[in-house]
């Protein structure tokens, strides 16, 4: 039996260029199911799965129910935070992050939904006002304090770090995830975000890049991500970002990273598990699966 499972995240098929109509859940689910993924990553938000347009435990257990009726596992869920900054200065806006953040749990925890994304909310060049070693410290605190209310729920948390967001340098993330040093707090590794981070994309002077052959870049931080990975996301990258001002989520083949190494790089961590195709602000998205779970269907033969 493969140690990894193939799965893919709804988001792409609701965020732009899909926002005016999006895909419904059923209709992803539908897709994904005739493509033979094995699981599905929901969105956390609207018009997606988000826990205010399945307020009641059963309106819950049918969206469960439903997925599963298309032969789909749940295996991650991207949360919505509302936007509130865990490193602001205003003691409210902190509490408003931890009552979204309640929220979500609890709808993970009534989907038996084992794994929850989550990041630091702010931009790269962090909040004006907020020292940066300040916002460091506010956000490992909650971080540590969100794990353990995660630890009691029976779901890891999973980091997934980018360009576009706030501590976004190699060395910054792993300070932060070995301070929080919980074993319900992991990393989200996605490649093409390793492969972005690693090249220095958004990051404050100065830049802090991973100095291996450019194909290699991603494989390069999960080694160095040892003992720290709790999800993986798989996607190619063009060496740009998007103009959301994050990582370009380019299909297999249109940009620069090598899956072979990828894939023994995962294998020389230890890591098994889901591994989760991300199409995320790709225009061509809902067109464009088809061929990325070929790739992925090869290398998981290949290495699996």
């Amino acid at each position: 039996m493969s140690k990894y499972k193939l799965a893919s995240g709804t988001w792409p098929y609701m965020f732009p260029p899909y926002a005016a109509r999006p895909y419904t859940l059923e209709e992803v689910f539908k897709m994904l199911s005739e493509l033979k993924f094995d699981g599905v990553e929901l969105s956390g938000f609207k018009p997606h799965a988000h826990p205010e347009l399945y307020p009641t435990k059963k309106e819950r257990s049918d969206l469960k129910s439903l997925a599963e009726s298309y032969g789909l596992e749940i295996c991650g869920y991207a949360a919505d935070m509302g936007g509130y900054a865990i490193a602001s200065n205003y003691e409210e806006e902190r509490r408003m992050y931890e009552k979204m953040f309640k929220m979500n749990l609890d709808f993970c925890r009534d989907l038996d939904i084992k794994s929850m994304r989550v990041d630091t909310v702010s931009g790269p060049k962090g909040i004006p006002g907020v020292p940066w070693d300040v916002a460091m410290k506010r956000v490992i605190e909650m971080f540590k304090k969100c794990a353990k209310l995660a630890e009691d729920a029976g779901v890891v948390l999973v980091w997934e770090f980018e360009p576009g967001f706030m501590f976004n340098k190699p060395s910054e993330i792993m300070k932060i995830v070995k301070e929080v040093n919980h074993p319900n707090f992991k990393l989200m590794v996605d490649t093409c975000h390793a492969h972005c981070c690693g090249i220095g994309l958004n990051q404050p002077y100065p830049l802090e890049i991973i100095d291996v052959p450019l194909s290699k870049i991603a494989a390069e931080f999960i080694r160095r991500l040892k003992g720290y990975i709790g999800h993986v996301h798989l996607i190619d990258s063009d060496n740009t970002l998007n103009p959301h001002n994050t990582s370009t989520h380019a299909p297999f083949g249109l940009g620069v990273i090598d899956f072979d190494e990828v894939m023994k790089a995962l294998d020389e961590v230890g890591y098994s598990g889901w591994l989760s195709l991300d199409l995320c602000f790709w225009p061509q998205a809902w067109e464009a699966t088809k061929d990325c779970k070929k790739f992925l269907d090869k290398l998981v033969e290949k290495y699996g």
